[in-house]
């Protein structure tokens, strides 16, 4: 499987996402609270450039690609009235690497800003932010270790109301990191070092729920006015 072939799916979703985000280019509303939410769905990491060094001078480079791999995120935050929410997300992730027993297993935590969209309830939102990741690499007989690393992140996702305090959504997650993860294992008497800069796709479909302002509340329904009628009353 190619890296192009994988990323298909990514790029299609990604690109539903943005397009269906033209539908709410307009003000956000008054849509605010403290929410909790979970997103589960599917993670693909690109390709990676591993280096390998034997400790003793030999130094080596291979391509390493990774199978689509479960996912899920706990999230938490707040929506103002102005459309902005900040919003914190503890995720894990989880690929195997092709034509091997190794695997990655990634345990990460965000910051992020975001800005809704909203139209009666419906929502669209654009942003990014920054955590931390640990990044575990399982190399099967080999042994495993893991490392840690800065990451940003950049996401984007559109909301429907499923009751008054509940959303359904689909979201997108870009994750990369800042530096390259190191790894150390023992191959029978050597000692092998490699290293490569982790990064993540991610699709997912969320629910959150809202502990501020219900949605039907913060989006009443507009009933007509009738006009008041006069009736003359005769001496």
């Amino acid at each position: 499987m190619t890296h192009r072939v994988k990323a298909s799916p990514i790029r299609i979703a990604a690109a539903a996402l943005l397009a269906g985000g033209a539908l709410f280019v307009i003000p956000a509303q008054a849509d605010q609270g403290f929410y909790l939410g979970a997103i589960g769905g599917v993670t693909l990491d690109p390709d990676a450039n591993v280096r390998f060094a034997d400790g003793e001078g030999g130094t080596a480079t291979d391509r390493a690609e990774f199978e689509t791999g479960p996912a899920g995120s706990f999230v938490a935050g707040y929506t103002f009235a102005s459309g902005l929410r900040p919003e914190l997300e503890l995720g894990y992730r989880r690929a195997e690497v092709s034509d091997s027993d190794a695997r990655t297993e990634t345990a990460q935590g965000t910051a992020s800003l975001y800005y809704n969209f909203s139209r009666n309830g419906y929502f669209f939102y654009l942003g990014g932010g920054g955590g931390y990741a640990q990044v575990r690499l399982d190399a099967g007989l080999f042994g495993e270790d893991d490392d840690g690393t800065p990451v940003y992140s950049v996401g984007t996702g559109f909301g429907i109301p499923v009751g008054k305090r509940l959303m359904l959504g689909v979201d997108y997650r870009y994750v990369g990191a800042f530096d390259r993860t190191n790894y150390n294992y023992a191959v029978e008497d050597l000692t092998l070092a490699g290293s490569f800069k982790y990064q993540s796709h991610f699709v997912g479909l969320s629910l959150r729920v809202s502990f501020g302002s219900a949605l039907a509340d913060s989006h009443p329904v507009q009933r007509p006015v009738q006009p008041v009628k006069v009736v003359p009353v005769s001496n």
